[in-house]
């Protein structure tokens, strides 16, 4: 198993609009989108000048019988809740 140390875990949950906060959403409603999937993640965090990684035999804890996939993200020593935000909001813009 390989060390995922400078990356941190982001799932197309925490951005999907449909979900309560107990259900996996991370941001404010009004920043969150409709339809998510991996690629629009990883492309928006490359736009951001992050190095972005998708994985896609895993799948989230909580709704494990949903399409899998998550996506690796060097967030360069920032916060995950800073960079959840800014993909979304350059998500909006793609």
């Amino acid at each position: 198993m390989r060390s995922r140390k400078p990356f941190l875990i982001f799932w197309p949950q925490y951005f999907d609009a449909k979900r309560s906060r107990g259900n996996g959403r991370r941001l404010p409603r009004k920043f969150a989108l409709e339809k998510v999937n991996l690629e629009e993640i990883a492309k928006a965090a490359k736009n951001l000048g992050y190095n972005a990684e998708i994985e896609r035999s895993y799948k989230y804890p909580k709704t494990w019988w949903e399409e899998p996939g998550r996506i690796l993200i060097d967030t360069k020593g920032k916060k995950k809740n800073k960079v959840i935000l800014e993909v979304a909001k350059e998500m909006r813009k793609l």
